[in-house]
């Protein structure tokens, strides 16, 4: 299979609903956060209706169960050995109070089919954002160390020849070509440091378009130094290269004078980038990870995870065979000092995640409940399922949706009051319009 010419990984922006929305937010202000944010306080408030609608047929639901139930005890108590007539009893009570157990359950069914298609979708959108910037970042930071490394054929090609006291010095920027500014490598190259006005000025254009190939060739030829190995058993050498005559061979070791100074301020460029580019919020300093007491830099086994789902097959084949990704990772991220860097977080998302969903719980019960109402057992329930997901996937996966959670409880905490209030006030006007329309047809009657 021929590789030469092709990309090893291309990385398409995620494309979706709600990755429309937050890349829209991003070429605004440069950031999810608040396209996170924005989305929470939205979500909440569409949600609101619902949950109006929600908790006017809950607490006429609960107003008419208060007055059934004395009629239910006693239908139980007195028919507790006779199923069959206990359940025709219960129909007519049921009958009687215009009471349909479907009716008052399916705005609940609505709402929590609607609450579970969001926090999905939207987990899976906010998740796949955050491994693509992940993958984004490092593949731009082994572009840089690539283009950086190629200086290295630079000198070779222009048969710089190193001496003792030689020194080469390498940027990033931009240099106009045919009216363009073109983006390259910089590299000055001083043949005596006492003399650093001296140096000559080279540039070579920036190349994005790297396979893994490639990328480890400059590895292997200018940083690597070759472990020793084992001789092979006779015949075994031959043998593989009959059965693969297209064998993968990295190119030998054969560094330069200024292959250790090349090498050093390419991983210099590569943790320069890494540190202006990390995204953080807060406490959070990298907010593609969990709140967890974890390094913000990405480990090699998530790159290989998150740049294998854009593979081709042939590339994927490729990667199998070779396992290129992680030898170029050891080499990119050599300069990044991972303990450096401190936590990423301190699980307080998941704690207040936790906290502001029992609180919600807690006070949506409270103001809706009425004195005469019996506690019902499955709100006590929810007091550990909704809590514990939460935790949970605020734990786990990426900070975005962690915020995305606490934002969003307390929105919920802050319009749970002005939606009760409403359902009270619209279930009060409509007990008054039906007691007005009762004294109408009684007095009709009596006429």
């Amino acid at each position: 299979m021929d590789f030469v010419n092709t990309m090893l990984v291309t990385l398409p922006q995620p494309t979706g609903f709600w990755e429309s929305i937050l890349n829209a937010f991003k070429g605004i202000n440069g950031t999810y956060i608040l396209a996170v944010i924005f989305i929470a306080i939205l979500v909440r408030v569409v949600f609101s209706f619902v949950d109006i609608l929600n908790k006017k047929v809950s607490m006429k639901s609960n107003e008419i169960n208060a007055k059934m139930k004395p009629e239910l005890d006693a239908i139980k108590e007195k028919y507790q050995n006779d199923p069959t007539k206990m359940k025709q009893k219960t129909d007519e009570v049921y009958k009687k109070y215009q009471f349909n157990v479907m009716g008052s359950c399916l705005p609940m069914l609505v709402m929590l089919v609607l609450q579970t298609v969001v926090f999905l979708t939207l987990w899976n959108s906010l998740q796949t954002v955050s491994n693509y910037n992940i993958a984004s970042q490092y593949n731009e930071m082994k572009n840089i160390y690539a283009n950086v490394l190629v200086v290295n054929k630079e000198i070779d090609e222009d048969s710089i020849t190193f001496e003792e006291g030689n020194t080469v010095e390498i940027k990033l920027g931009y240099k106009e070509q045919e009216g363009k500014n073109v983006r390259g490598v910089i590299y000055t190259v001083y043949t005596n440091k006492e003399e650093p006005n001296a140096g000559q000025e080279y540039f070579v254009p920036y190349k994005t378009d790297w396979t893994n190939r490639e990328v480890f060739d400059l590895i292997s030829q200018y940083v690597l130094e070759p472990e020793p190995e084992e001789p092979p058993a006779d015949g075994e050498l031959a043998t593989a290269a009959e059965e693969d005559e297209n064998a993968y061979v990295p190119q030998e070791y054969k560094p330069n004078g200024f292959s250790e100074q090349i090498k050093t301020q390419a991983e210099k460029l590569v943790k320069d980038y890494y540190l202006t580019t990390q995204e953080g919020f807060l406490w959070i300093k990298n907010i593609y990870k969990p709140d967890a007491p974890q390094s913000p830099l990405f480990t090699e086994s998530e790159i290989g995870n998150y740049l294998s789902k854009y593979y081709s097959a042939d590339e994927k084949a490729d990667e199998s065979k070779y396992k290129l990704e992680g030898k170029i990772f050891n080499s990119v991220t050599a300069g990044i000092n991972a303990q450096e860097l401190g936590s990423n977080g301190y699980y307080i998302l998941t704690i207040l995640a936790v906290a502001f969903s029992v609180l919600s719980l807690w006070l949506s019960n409270l103001m809706m409940r009425r004195k005469d109402q019996p506690k019902q057992k499955q709100s006590i329930a929810m007091y550990i399922i909704m809590p514990l997901i939460f935790g949970l996937f605020t734990f786990m996966y990426t900070s975005l949706f962690a915020i995305y959670l606490v934002v969003g409880q307390l929105a919920t905490l802050a319009t749970t009051p002005l939606t009760t209030w409403i359902v009270k006030m619209w279930t009060k006007n409509s007990d008054k319009k039906k007691k007005e329309k009762d004294v109408i047809e009684v007095d009709y009657r009596r006429k």
